[in-house]
């Protein structure tokens, strides 16, 4: 499933004591789509596998880091419920807004408001998700 691998190789390295090298002048691209609102089913299914692949992130590396990355605390559930007014703010009452600023040319600042709901989707599968592993 998709989410975590980069993050959970980088606390295998550390635990093996593998020195960080910086390099400033190194450039990364990672490149997405402009959002259309065709695209939000599959970014839900991502989120959820998201959570999935967090819980076993966790599993390997059970430390506090590792809950704050994942966002599995009860900060991180009650920061999203709050900022959704607990799911009142969705991706269903968000659509006339986000078809308002795509097809006014901004598609990234639609992504970044969607952002805020899908948060609150991975964050209570991770909950969901645990609660059914038995993973405090």
């Amino acid at each position: 499933l998709y989410g975590w691998e980069d993050l959970e190789l980088g606390e295998r390295l550390k635990k093996m004591g593998v020195e960080l090298v910086r390099c400033p002048k190194a450039v990364g691209y990672h490149w997405h789509p402009a959002l259309s609102l065709e695209q939000i089913p599959n970014l839900i299914k991502i989120e959820i596998e998201r959570a999935k692949m967090a819980l076993v992130f966790y599993r390997k590396h059970p430390t506090i880091r590792v809950r704050f990355i994942i966002q599995f605390t009860w900060m991180h559930r009650i920061l999203w419920e709050c900022l959704t007014l607990f799911g009142v703010i969705n991706e269903k009452r968000l659509k006339p807004l986000l078809r308002l600023l795509i097809n006014n040319g901004r598609p990234q600042l639609a992504m970044e408001i969607l952002r805020i709901p899908l948060n609150l989707i991975g964050v209570r599968a991770i909950f969901r998700e645990a609660s059914l592993r038995g993973i405090r």
